[in-house]
């Protein structure tokens, strides 16, 4: 069957290990609840019209312990933004992963694109964290695989335990000529940091 077109195909990639309390992760879900009602963010989704984006988002900790919380779901409006948003709002942690593995995060987030009904003239994982790699994962090869399935990797370091973890992010975990980090200085900033880091996302195809 053959694939539907979207400017943008990204996932949404969500830290869920044991050092995220349930406060702090519940922040990460109304941050990205309320990205999904703001003004600029809404307006970035028209302009990607008519093509739009298709959107995932997945929880991820330990090897073996992603979850996919919300399947790739089209976005190609105001109005579908908003129920996408109102979606995220009901979702539920369902594991505290005992590791950190961004390899992990970024494997299946890709194994994700690569597997859907859609074909994005962009691909990106978005992958939010408040601290390294310690999965036991080989988070360069992670990286690698990425870049050979033309998937962009950008990062949220949450810097709530971890004042060097914006280095980090840059050095070791995104990948792409266009990658970037937004870091957030803690998980109350987050709010803030997955806003900015969504209207860079969905920019419009060709700026």
């Amino acid at each position: 069957m053959a694939q539907e077109p979207v400017a943008v195909e990204l996932v949404l990639a969500l830290d869920s290990s044991a050092s995220v309390d349930r406060r702090e992760f519940q922040l990460q879900l109304e941050g990205l609840a309320l990205a999904f009602r703001d003004p600029e963010v809404l307006q970035a989704v028209e302009n990607l019209k008519p093509l739009g984006a298709a959107i995932a988002v997945l929880q991820w900790g330990a090897p073996g312990e992603t979850r996919i919380v919300l399947p790739f779901t089209p976005v190609r409006s105001a109005r579908e933004a908003k129920a996408f948003g109102f979606q995220i709002g009901l979702i539920r942690r369902w594991q505290w992963a005992s590791s950190t593995s961004i390899a992990t995060a970024l494997d299946d987030s890709r194994i994700l694109i690569e597997s859907n009904d859609y074909e994005g003239f962009r691909r990106i994982i978005d992958v939010s964290g408040d601290g390294p790699d310690n999965g036991g994962g080989d988070l360069e090869a992670a990286r690698k695989r990425a870049l050979a399935a033309e998937i962009t990797v950008n990062g949220l370091p949450i810097m709530a335990d971890d004042s060097a973890l914006d280095r980090y992010y840059e050095d070791k975990v995104i990948a792409g000529a266009t990658a970037f980090i937004e870091p957030a200085r803690d998980f109350e900033d987050y709010v803030r940091a997955i806003r900015d880091k969504l209207l860079r996302e969905l920019r419009p195809l060709g700026s």
